[in-house]
């Protein structure tokens, strides 16, 4: 905008012109005298060209550092015009030397002269900001040009000066009025038009081209108005151009007065930028930069208050932020533009520096009306705002300065404040990328420390605990959660999280499917962030989300491979968005997981597989002692029931002797009764060793505990044991030997007496059954001092025992665990967690069997017949050969195998007695020599043993289905055995008969 001071003068200009020109017009009076001057011209012409030539000089010199149009178009012109000048001179009729010179040239030339000082004017004004280089060459060049086109000028006007009208009287003709006019009405308007519009412009040097032109226009057009030689506007004509050319140089000068004084504010503006870049590198925190750039814009911009807003590109609006000077913090609290209004609004939007009146409203830079009123209540009148944006183009903000009076800005002072922008810019920029490095940093040793936790622990819930905590601690969401996929159900369920409402987490499923946030991201497997739920079209909003107030979130798919194992979640009751470190922070927090969880589900199984491997270990060393043991225990009993027999039957018969007396036949009885109970004795050592199959029948488990109870009853009430019963009414039975289970509880529960016996309360135990995969379970548990944990591995173990000495013998366990085993169950013993020992036993439904029976006992007397005994033990062999002659048989007995099969094949016999175990050839043997050679009496052999329960013996016995005589043998059974052969062939015989 022009100021009035400028119109003014212009005006006031004009107004002299007019009443210049008006006096010439309408003052023929007092213009009418002439006054005749030897060397007029000369005086004027000469100082004119030389000043010409001067300033010419001036501007191409100019031109050397410029370059422009302006400079070489003043310069030539000005030469042209002063040679055209010098033509002026000598073509005067008034000199001595000129007699003969036409009076009507000499006009030309002092038009052509003006003619060529006003196109220059011209050129200058409306071409002089053209680029216009020239070399030392091309400036010689333009100077011959422009001889060689002032040497034409004078040669044509020299030809055309015999057409010429003379002047008469000193006035000039029409024809050389009608030039004059015409140069005043093309070249010197022209020089006007484009000398006011330099001057509007508020051009140092251009300014002056208006005042130029206008003198020469003024000079020119009073002397067409009153064309007479010698008169005063004649005079004026001459003295208007060299006036011209000095107002010319006068510029010249005021432009490098004008161009020193510039140099020195660019100095002052460089020291206040250097000042204010020092300052703002001084510190890497935000807030300090901000409040430094607020400060520092007063200084470099001269302004009385500042004002730094922050952008926010998702909410398209600018924030205050800090602030100097003049501005109070009443204006900026709260203070909020938005994208386009205001001026640091459309300087942001328009990626420009804005200017604008607060005094007035302006179209093109709208405020909203409680802040410009906010504004203007503080003094406010004039404001400056430029954008701040980063190298990558990103804007960080807007910078406003404000003065208190109406201000015009300069493009120096757009360009200063833009300078400080960038620096603001730059300042900002380092001050974010560190501030992201101190997050970085931070963030890292936050996963560093949860990579730590991660190698620790095994705990699948302590890992989504802790993963839940890290998050939200890094991220500072409102809520987090952990989705895991569920395979059975195919679905998403929340496991854990942290800011759910109660009720939620473990509850929460969710459909992978991209109907909802979880679901379309566990689908896509790609990290998924929605700044505001609201504007969401991809998948829709699960009404979890909204009953808890969400707004925004982030999820990112939970896996170490392609398919994910879950989706881990962060959500916002705010619109917001994550930046690319957090990203980073939220896809590293879980892949740890991921990798935590599959590592500890990896090593839960292992656990599992180590927990079942050390079973079935335990479980085959406990085979091993048992088969071990079973081996011992059957050469063991053999070698002991053979004696046994002896003695037992020894002393049947001395009891059957009437000859002795009382006593001796009570002794004989003490000695019997004591020989059966070392029967029963190695009878249980070898069912220990599980060498001897369960007699199995259908089995209610519930009954065989209840008995076992009733038997045990006396003992628990004695010792104020309290018991607990949870029997499942509905437990199927199962196929299983009811002695043997009832004798497993019986010792389950003396072991729970005892161990409850021991402390000083009362004590509990409890007793359940449960049906279970294909078979029932029975735990018996009390709430005793329970086992000590570096003997739990040996309770099964045989002789092993923490009872005093002479209070338990360790097998009660170990014959428990064998009787389970051969029925094809499980035993396992633990502590419980409160108190005492819980034993849990599982036994298979299975099926029944049938069990080898024993003959059936007969009291009655049999026949005489021929036995053979074959028995390699000499005292057992007499005494059953003396016991079955008493009953009247015929008795041969024999010590070997061979001697066996020597009687044989030589005799027939009613009844064979025969040992398995012989020195030379074994039962097994001389039976297959039976079956082959004598197959008809091969019905009349009765086995007899003490190895009958081992595992050959067994199946030996089963394959050739005849009765077995178990070791140690008692009369009664010898006879019976004998009396059920000799039947049994009576009962043939009678068959074939009939």
């Amino acid at each position: 905008m022009v100021s009035i001071r400028r119109v003014f003068i212009v005006l006031l200009c004009v107004a002299a012109g007019v009443l210049y020109e008006s006096l010439v017009w309408f003052g023929w009076g007092a213009m009418m005298p002439r006054f005749p001057t030897p060397y007029a011209v000369p005086i004027f012409d000469v100082p004119f060209a030389l000043v010409a030539v001067g300033v010419a000089y001036l501007c191409l010199e100019r031109h050397r550092l410029r370059q422009d149009a302006r400079s070489a178009g003043m310069g030539t012109t000005l030469w042209l015009t002063a040679l055209l000048a010098l033509a002026h001179v000598f073509t005067q009729p008034d000199y001595p030397a000129n007699p003969g010179v036409n009076p009507g040239i000499a006009p030309y030339f002092c038009f052509l002269s003006y003619f060529a000082g006003l196109v220059g004017i011209g050129l200058a004004a409306h071409c002089g900001e053209r680029s216009f280089p020239l070399t030392g060459r091309g400036r010689l060049a333009i100077g011959a040009g422009i001889v060689v086109l002032s040497g034409a000028l004078m040669v044509v006007v020299l030809q055309v000066r015999p057409i010429l009208p003379p002047v008469a009287g000193g006035r000039f003709t029409p024809f050389g009025l009608g030039a004059g006019y015409f140069v005043l009405f093309t070249a010197g308007l022209w020089a006007l038009s484009g000398g006011l519009r330099r001057y509007a412009a508020r051009d140092p040097f251009g300014g002056y081209f208006l005042l130029a032109a206008f003198i020469w226009n003024l000079g020119l057009l009073g002397f067409l108005l009153y064309p007479f030689r010698y008169s005063i506007p004649w005079y004026l004509l001459g003295f208007a151009r060299p006036l011209g050319v000095g107002v010319i140089f006068v510029g010249l000068l005021r432009e490098q007065v004008w161009l020193y004084r510039e140099a020195r504010a660019r100095q002052r503006d460089l020291d206040v930028l250097h000042r204010a870049g020092q300052a703002l590198v001084r510190s890497l925190d935000l807030r300090q930069i901000a409040d430094t750039i607020a400060t520092k814009a007063l200084e470099v911009s001269g302004a009385d208050g500042a004002i730094l807003f922050r952008y926010d590109a998702r909410d398209r609006v600018l924030s205050a932020m800090s602030r100097a000077g003049a501005i109070s913090d009443t204006l900026v609290s709260g203070l909020a533009l938005p994208l386009g209004q205001g001026a640091s609004g459309v300087s942001v939007a328009e990626r420009r520096a804005v200017s604008s009146s607060l005094l007035e409203d302006d179209a093109a830079v709208p405020f909203p009306r409680d802040v410009v009123t906010r504004m203007r209540g503080e003094g406010l009148r004039s404001v400056l705002a430029i954008p701040l944006a980063g190298q990558t183009g990103e804007v960080y903000g807007a910078l406003s300065v404000f003065y208190l009076r109406p201000h015009d800005f300069t493009p120096g002072d757009v360009e200063l404040l833009s300078a400080f922008g960038t620096q603001a810019s730059v300042a900002i920029e380092n001050g974010r990328s560190f501030d992201a490095l101190g997050r970085r940093a931070r963030h890292d040793e936050q996963l560093h420390d949860f990579a730590q936790h991660l190698l620790q622990i095994t705990d699948e819930d302590e890992i989504r605990d802790r993963t839940m905590r890290v998050t939200r601690d890094a991220l500072g969401a409102d809520l987090v959660g952990l989705f895991l996929f569920d395979v059975a159900g195919g679905c998403l369920r929340l496991e854990a999280g942290l800011g759910w409402q109660p009720g939620t987490i473990g509850a929460l499923t969710i459909l992978a499917s991209t109907d909802s946030f979880a679901g379309y991201t566990f689908l896509k497997k790609t990290l998924v962030q929605v700044d505001d739920l609201r504007a969401e079209r991809r998948f829709a909003i699960p009404a979890h989300l909204t009953s808890h107030g969400i707004q925004a979130g982030v999820a990112v798919p939970l896996g170490v491979r392609d398919q994910p194992i879950g989706v881990l979640a962060v959500y916002y009751r705010a619109p917001r968005r994550l930046s690319d470190e957090e990203g980073r922070v939220l896809a590293s927090i879980a892949h740890q997981t991921a990798m935590a969880i599959e590592k500890a589900r990896l090593y839960a199984e292992l656990q599992a597989r180590l927990r079942e491997l050390q079973q079935t270990q335990d479980q085959l060393i406990q085979a091993d002692k048992l088969k071990a043991l079973g081996t011992l225990l059957s050469g063991v009993a053999h070698e002991l029931n053979n004696p046994l027999s002896t003695i037992l039957m020894s002393a049947q018969l001395l009891r059957t002797n009437d000859a002795l007396s009382d006593a001796a036949r009570e002794r004989a009885g003490a000695i019997e009764g004591e020989c059966g109970r070392a029967s029963r004795i190695i009878r249980e050592l070898l069912a220990f060793a599980r060498q001897r199959p369960p007699e199995r029948r259908p089995v209610d488990v519930n009954e065989v505990i209840r008995g076992a109870l009733q038997l045990q009853d006396p003992d628990l009430a004695l010792k104020r044991v309290r018991v607990v019963t949870e029997l499942e009414p509905t437990l199927r039975k199962i196929s299983a030997d009811p002695y043997q289970l009832q004798q497993v509880l019986l010792n389950l529960f003396t072991n729970a007496a005892h161990a409850l016996s021991a402390t000083a309360r009362d004590g509990v135990l409890t007793v359940c059954t449960a049906a279970s995969e294909e078979g029932v379970s029975i735990v018996v548990e009390d709430n005793g001092p329970g086992i000590p944990p570096e003997h739990l591995r040996q309770v099964f173990d045989p002789f092993f025992t923490t009872k005093p000495v002479g209070e338990g013998t360790g097998l009660g366990l170990s014959l428990c665990i064998g009787i389970i085993e051969a029925h094809h169950g499980r035993m396992t013993v633990e502590n419980v967690p409160t108190s005492g020992a819980r034993f849990t036993i599982w036994l298979p439904t299975g099926r029944p069997v049938e069990a080898i029976e024993d003959a059936p006992s007969d009291s009655g007397l049999a026949r005489a017949a021929d036995i053979l005994v074959i028995e390699d033990q000499s005292a057992l062999r007499k005494v059953m050969v003396e016991v079955l002659t008493l009953q009247g048989h015929r008795t041969v007995a024999a010590a070997t195998g061979q001697a066996a099969t020597d009687l044989l094949a030589r005799d027939d016999y009613d009844v064979v007695i025969l040992d398995l175990r012989l020195p030379d050839i074994d039962g097994k043997g001389v039976w297959q020599w039976i079956t082959r050679h004598r197959p008809a009496m091969a019905e009349r052999v009765v086995f007899m043993t003490g190895d009958t329960l081992s595992p050959g013996s067994h199946r030996f016995l089963q394959e050739a289905g005849r009765p077995v005589l178990a070791k140690p043998v008692a009369m009664a059974e010898l006879n019976r055995m004998v009396a059920t052969v000799l039947e049994s062939q009576a009962g043939e015989i009678a068959g074939l008969t009939r």
